[in-house]
């Protein structure tokens, strides 16, 4: 996810625009360098509208509403305390190096709120998408200095050092400074990122689509510690220092809440339509990253940039090297990916000879069991004969990332 925020983000702090009108690198300056990303939505959205025919006016309307949509997450999660016991999450927000504080005074949370904050997600990225989308194959151009990136976080509606998010993906100068991190984002890196807003739609609306009340009830506070269950009214708060076969209380519950939250992951489907527009959205992003790839390989510059194609470099991760064949081998995978969303090709399981339907996962959707997914029972409806991907043809195509397949995955979206 924080390639996407970055992506997202970056574009809100303009250098050098290569064709940018005058006024939207003065709104991109006066509005978003100083993280107001509220600001920066109306304004972008003002002058998109009484200019539409400029692209880069478009692109940065999408990127500040995709931006915006990770904030406006980032501030409801920290403000219910999401992860408070989390290392992973202090790495996500950049706490390992101690800049943000845990909050330590996190509001109650309930099963309807957390679904109304994920729903807000995806109105929010669904918004960020139509932006994006009116850019279609219009040239356009943003140049922006990652370094000066601001987010944020915890919505006290103040940019202080722990919203410096530039600093994370900058080289330091010898006074602790971030230096210059430039890079070009263009009309394919808009595809790109219109790509990823779907992607994450798809999760959410999968979330959305099922009915997990079980586990919250059982297990979520090891993810909100004040989350309202009929678990936490029943467990009470307890003494810190009171042990249970040598563990102490609190972690004694993390450990149950944790083998809970496994055991009751069975959450039937409550919304078949939404449940439909997951698939959709996964196919939309095949898609999207076609054109993304088609429109780079019409590239003629070489300017920093966000994807590269074969003759240009990478202005992000350097040491990543964008080969014609990798390419090739990427849009392989996708229509892979595409046939089984289609249920054309079958998905292996590892315990049977037969392949999954996963289309009918989809038309004919049942509870989702985690443990009887990994285990087998759960594949049985959808079972089949028919073509399925072998191992040899994964292990072929993956072979030319050199053992690197799951990076260049999520750097290629």
């Amino acid at each position: 996810m924080s390639i996407v925020i970055v992506a997202s983000f970056a574009c809100l702090y303009q250098s050098s625009p290569a064709r940018a009108d005058g006024a939207v690198t003065e709104l991109f300056q006066k509005y978003l360098a100083n993280g107001r990303l509220s600001e920066a939505d109306e304004q972008m959205l003002s002058t998109a509208a009484a200019a539409p025919n400029n692209a880069d006016a478009q692109l940065g309307l999408g990127l500040v509403r995709s931006a915006r949509a990770f904030e406006k997450l980032s501030q409801s999660l920290y403000r219910y305390g999401f992860g408070s016991k989390s290392d992973g999450y202090e790495m996500f927000l950049g706490r390992g190096s101690g800049e943000i504080a845990r909050n330590e005074n996190p509001e109650a949370i309930t099963y309807d709120q957390f679904r109304g904050i994920l729903a807000a997600f995806i109105e929010d990225l669904d918004a960020a998408d139509k932006a994006l989308a009116a850019v279609g194959e219009k040239p356009a151009k943003l140049k922006v200095d990652l370094s000066v990136a601001r987010f944020d976080w915890n919505g006290d509606g103040r940019v202080g050092p722990e919203d410096h998010i530039g600093r994370a993906f900058s080289n330091l100068d010898e006074k602790g400074g971030a230096l210059p991190f430039v890079v070009g984002f263009d009309t394919a890196d808009a595809k790109w990122l219109q790509g990823y807003d779907n992607l994450l739609m798809a999760a959410a609306k999968a979330w959305l689509s099922h009915d997990f009340s079980e586990s919250w009830n059982g297990s979520f506070g090891v993810i909100f510690p004040r989350a309202v269950s009929t678990l936490s009214v029943a467990n009470g708060k307890g003494a810190d220092d009171m042990t249970t076969f040598g563990v102490n209380k609190a972690q004694a519950d993390d450990i149950a809440d944790f083998v809970t939250l496994i055991h009751t992951i069975r959450w039937p489907v409550t919304d078949t339509a939404m449940w439909g527009e997951v698939r959709d959205h996964l196919k939309k992003v095949i898609v999207l990253n076609r054109d993304t790839w088609a429109l780079i390989d019409k590239e003629t510059d070489d300017d920093h940039e966000w994807l590269p194609g074969p003759k240009q470099k990478s202005g992000v991760l350097p040491s990543f090297n964008v080969t014609p064949e990798r390419i090739q081998a990427w849009l392989a995978v996708l229509s892979q990916f595409e046939a089984a969303l289609n249920g054309k090709i079958l998905v292996p399981h590892w315990r049977f000879d037969k392949g999954i339907n996963l289309a009918r996962i989809f038309t004919e959707p049942k509870p989702f069991d985690l443990v009887l997914w990994v285990t087998g029972p759960a594949a049985l409806p959808y079972l089949q004969d028919g073509k399925a991907m072998s191992s040899g043809e994964w292990n072929q195509i993956t072979n030319i990332f050199e053992g690197n397949f799951a990076a260049y995955a999520f750097y290629f979206n």
